[in-house]
């Protein structure tokens, strides 16, 4: 008598339950969900990345008025930004260079007052605060007495 040989598993395992394949499958929807909320909001840091721009180009341009004697303006609006400077015939024109001088676009919708600076003009101007809001966002761009430009977050 030939017998068949039969593979066997050891003890009584016929594989996973289904209570165990459903813990499994939790463990890794809770791990996905947490890996998700560490990601940057993307809007969130463009926005940020925006002001801080403006901000750092404010503070040049207002230092570079100053080292040079002549006065720049910066319009701010709800569109985005751009940097003048007086011709010999005293007409504005925009400046394009250097590139932190370049017009910038706000990439997202942003609310705020449309605003003219007066840069270099003199050491210690008048204080001054730029508001910006954007969804549920707020921030302040504040000028102290020195002249230096300021970002803050509310």
């Amino acid at each position: 008598m030939i017998r068949s040989a039969q593979w066997r598993r050891p003890g009584n395992s016929r594989g996973f339950t289904l209570i165990e394949l459903l813990i499994v499958i939790v463990i890794v929807g809770i791990m996905a969900g947490m890996a998700s909320l560490s990601l940057p909001d993307k809007a969130s840091q463009n926005w940020l990345t925006r002001l801080e721009q403006l901000t750092a180009s404010l503070n040049y341009a207002q230092e570079e008025s100053l080292s040079r004697g002549s006065p720049m303006w910066a319009m701010v609006d709800q569109n985005g930004w751009r940097f003048f400077r007086r011709d010999r015939f005293e007409k504005l024109q925009q400046i394009n260079h250097p590139e932190v001088f370049a017009p910038a676009e706000w990439e997202m919708p942003m609310r705020t007052l449309p605003t003219e600076i007066q840069l270099g003009e003199d050491a210690y101007p008048t204080p001054l605060t730029l508001e910006f809001m954007s969804m549920e966002r707020r921030a302040q761009i504040n000028r102290d007495r020195f002249g230096h430009f300021r970002l803050h977050f509310e």
